[in-house]
């Protein structure tokens, strides 16, 4: 696993003896520009109005608690942040302005019309579930996956092995047939330690070697076998 891969190839992989895939969603059915302009500008933007101090006060204060609490399962907690910060971060999300923000990756629709139907497709993510309906407003592409979870209703998040053990008994899928989707390292180590040896990365650095990466699902679905 500490092999690095150093260009820009994109492996041939076997999806024949897969009956499983499971797919990330922010990252890689969602551009990320939504969720980084949110919780980096928005949000410190609105607690500054709230607390009557200046923008770079509240982003100080805002990016240390976020920092504080980067890779927890409270990260991901809608209801946390609105007590933490004493603002509504629903009804922040659901501003006109920010709804505009959510962006499909290039690719992300036609791949789930051309796999759902052979495939089992999971969707696999850290989000809240007030976060993921407010994105399914937008782009209602629950229809194409046999199950969505959200991880902080398994008790445990993604960056946590546990998760994927309990994934697996959740799905009560079998991860030899099972290829993961995803962009977050951490994320992809603890389901790799988990059994969950298909993986392709997405829209990062990898460091498995042999492992197929991409920067869209439209530069690599017509590679897949």
């Amino acid at each position: 696993m500490s092999d690095c891969i150093n260009d820009d190839t994109v492996y041939m992989m076997d999806l024949k003896g897969l009956e499983n895939i499971l797919i990330d969603m922010d990252g890689v059915l969602l551009d990320t520009v939504y969720d980084n302009y949110f919780w980096q500008k928005h949000i410190p933007l609105k607690y500054a109005e709230l607390k009557s101090m200046s923008e770079d006060q509240a982003i100080k204060i805002t990016h240390t608690l976020f920092n504080y609490k980067r890779g927890c399962k409270d990260w991901y907690d809608l209801d946390y942040w609105s007590n933490m910060l004493n603002l509504d971060i629903e009804q922040e999300k659901l501003s006109s302005d920010m709804i505009d923000r959510i962006k499909l990756k290039e690719g992300a629709e036609d791949f789930l019309e051309n796999y759902h139907k052979d495939k089992n497709l999971f969707l696999i993510t850290n989000a809240h579930r007030k976060t993921l309906n407010i994105k399914m407003r937008k782009f209602p592409f629950t229809k194409y996956f046999k199950r969505v979870i959200c991880s902080h209703e398994l008790k445990y998040i993604k960056e946590e092995i546990a998760f994927w053990f309990i994934l697996r008994n959740e799905l009560s899928i079998d991860y030899e047939k099972s290829l993961l989707i995803e962009d977050t390292i951490d994320n992809i180590k603890s389901a790799y330690h988990a059994g969950l040896k298909s993986i392709i990365i997405g829209n990062t650095s990898p460091n498995f070697k042999n492992t197929p990466f991409f920067n869209d699902l439209s530069s690599f679905s017509s590679s897949l076998k």
